[in-house]
């Protein structure tokens, strides 16, 4: 076997490869098992006494069939061919815990791992499933080892090789990342979120912006500035192109800025990112509206090509009775005037309805302007919610009651107490001179979606009053695309920009769409970091048809030195147990928007990254036989 090996890094946007749970056909010949791998493979365990503690010990004995007691048996007896065509020794975490229980001190993992090295390529995973499940392609496992070593800096450039606001995903992404980390089979998931959040804290405020490539004299406009906008157009100044970034409102952000409150993401935060990002030389031109003060067409001919990223930054609207009172809000629009700094005062008790991430933001910033009690009322069950669960969670903390599988039937107007509907200039209830939100009807929902998961609701007959002073309806969001000219090459698909899924671009030559505002492949959400893939899909398609190569990858954190990998797991390693976030008290967030994440300190982020199984390393050993030097 090879002595060392080193890891190569790929770096395109959410890269995908085989998918490493299937169950591809293989030729045993096709394997890598010559006669001395066999034997090497039996060594360790030649005179096992199959006690079956190491199988006991296991935390995924039975998952999928497997057994290490079974597959030392197979490896003692000297067969392995069935093995070798199946991905049983790939769904080995290498946690330890087998050789911690075994009464002989065999290496049973040099048994995997041997194994691993003879199997046939297409059966050995194209990468960690971390970094597979990353929309935006992060190398996770590279970050969390650099943090393990105390290397802050290094692991926070590792992290900006693929995408520019670390320091916002720390906070808000939706971390599909941690679903499929190999160590949640062991106890739970690495805080993979956390630490980039950590790594961002520690060294954002030392790191300087990326050099450029030289001017290549093309010009793109970027239309919208949120999480699609802002990394395209890093990666577009990243390879020499003038960039003009095209905001609507005063500030950038999108709805990084007026649609997630300062708990989650502190302004501060966010400015710190987008200024990185302008400081290379990004033009900003805040107040401008496409449609309005700007149009498509005049876009086009000042510039050699075009980005819309306009976002979904509208309430979705639905027709209910009583909802055009004074006392009923809409969740997106609430949430940019509070984050716009608009003194909005709730009163009373508040009653909002949706089951998204919006809705579970609107109803905690409600607590924070003057609710003195909120109600959020789902048409999904509360395992059906939308909304994330630790979201969710994080709202019954703080006192919001959940009502789950009930709809909005109208909404209760009362003239001086009386339930006989709005008036203009009536007196209220409350003695304004106007009539008052006395409550909601609401109408018990029985199934949500139909048979193909469509959005399909179905309502019993039953209903019952829920009293409340003022509603907020967050029912979802919509895109304004009333600037495209309905007969136009840009054409629309399901209300979104049509788009190639694989180069963003539109039909209309040199205009490209990504973001919430663009078409989307099946089953995608509409997350912040997978607007950050799409846009830096799209900033590598549009560097192409400028003339460039397209490669939007840049290695800058590479690491002095070498360290060699051999699996050797230290005493206790499978126990050692996930880091709970620090949060303020419960009680005491309501009384502004402070951040709720206090944030890892550094021994806690060491601590955390330390539990990391090295799965990209674990991977380049059976590639190469041997121990991994990572650089």
């Amino acid at each position: 076997m090879t002595t060392d090996a080193t890891i190569t890094h790929t770096g395109a946007a959410g890269a995908t490869g085989r998918d490493a749970t299937a169950r591809p056909a293989v030729d045993p010949a096709a394997t890598k098992a010559p006669a001395e791998r066999v034997t090497l493979a039996r060594e360790p365990i030649v005179s096992c006494e199959q006690c079956g503690m190491c199988s006991s010990a296991c935390p995924i004995t039975g998952v999928d069939d497997f057994n290490i007691r079974r597959i030392e048996r197979a490896v003692q007896l000297g067969v392995v061919d069935h093995l070798l065509g199946t991905r049983l020794p790939w769904l080995c975490t290498t946690c330890g815990r087998c050789e911690a229980a075994c009464p002989n001190g065999y290496k049973i993992m040099t048994t995997t791992r041997t194994l691993r090295a003879m199997m046939a390529e297409e059966l050995t995973p194209p990468m960690a499933p971390c970094r597979k499940a990353c929309p935006a392609g992060m190398d996770a496992p590279r970050y969390i080892r650099l943090i393990a070593e105390s290397r802050f800096a290094d692991a926070y450039a590792v992290i900006r090789e693929a995408a520019p606001l670390p320091g916002v995903l720390g906070r808000v992404c939706a971390h599909p990342c941690e679903d499929q980390c190999r160590r949640t089979a062991v106890n739970q998931p690495i805080s993979i979120c956390s630490l980039k959040r950590f790594a961002f804290d520690q060294a954002a405020a030392d790191f300087a912006p990326p050099s450029t490539a030289a001017d290549t004299g093309k010009t793109v406009a970027v239309v919208g500035s949120g999480p699609a906008g802002l990394t395209a157009a890093f990666h577009l100044r990243k390879k020499g192109h003038a960039v003009t970034l095209v905001e609507a409102r005063a500030e950038a952000g999108g709805m990084l800025r007026y649609g997630i409150p300062a708990y989650r993401l502190p302004q501060e935060v966010l400015d710190k990112e987008i200024g990185d990002i302008l400081a290379m030389g990004v033009d900003f031109t805040p107040n401008t509206a496409l449609g309005e003060q700007v149009t498509l067409e005049k876009l086009q001919a000042d510039h050699d090509a075009v980005l819309l990223t306009v976002g979904a930054q509208v309430s979705r609207k639905v027709k209910l009775e009583g909802a055009d009172h004074p006392d009923v809000l809409w969740g997106v629009e609430y949430l940019a005037d509070v984050r716009a700094g608009v003194d909005v005062q709730l009163k009373g008790r508040v009653a909002v309805v949706g089951g998204g991430n919006v809705a579970v933001d609107v109803a905690l910033s409600a607590l924070r302007t003057g609710a003195s009690s909120v109600v959020l009322v789902s048409l999904e069950s509360r395992e059906e919610m939308p909304a994330f669960s630790w979201e969710v969670e994080e709202a019954l903390q703080e006192g919001v009651e959940i009502v789950p599988s009930w709809g909005p039937g109208r909404i209760l107007i009362s003239e001086s107490g009386a339930d006989t509907g709005f008036a203009a200039g009536a007196v209220g209830a409350d003695g304004s001179g106007r009539s008052v939100v006395t409550g909601m009807e609401l109408v018990q929902c029985t199934s949500v979606f139909d048979d193909s998961g469509g959005f399909c609701p179905l309502f019993s007959e039953e209903t019952k009053e829920l009293a409340c002073d003022q509603v907020i309806l967050a029912i979802g969001q919509s895109t304004d695309l009333t600037f495209l000219d309905p007969k136009g090459e840009v054409q629309l698909m399901g209300g979104l920009i049509d788009v190639d899924l694989t180069t963003q671009a539109t039909a209309l030559e040199g205009v490209f769409a990504a973001g919430d505002a663009a078409a989307k492949a099946p089953g995608t959400p509409g997350t912040i970091v997978n607007a950050i893939a799409a846009g830096r899909r799209a900033a590598g398609a549009i560097d192409t048809f400028l003339g460039g190569d397209g490669d939007t990858y840049e290695a800058i954190g590479l690491a002095d030195g070498a360290v060699k990998y051999t699996g050797e797991r230290e005493v206790g390693f499978a126990e050692l147990e996930r880091v709970a976030m620090p949060v303020l008290d419960p009680a005491g967030r309501v009384c502004g928007f402070d951040e709720v994440a206090c944030g890892f300190d550094a021994e806690t982020a060491v601590h955390e990254a330390r539990r990391c199984l090295n799965c990209d390393l674990e991977i380049v050993m059976a590639r190469n036989g041997g121990p991994a030097v990572h650089v």
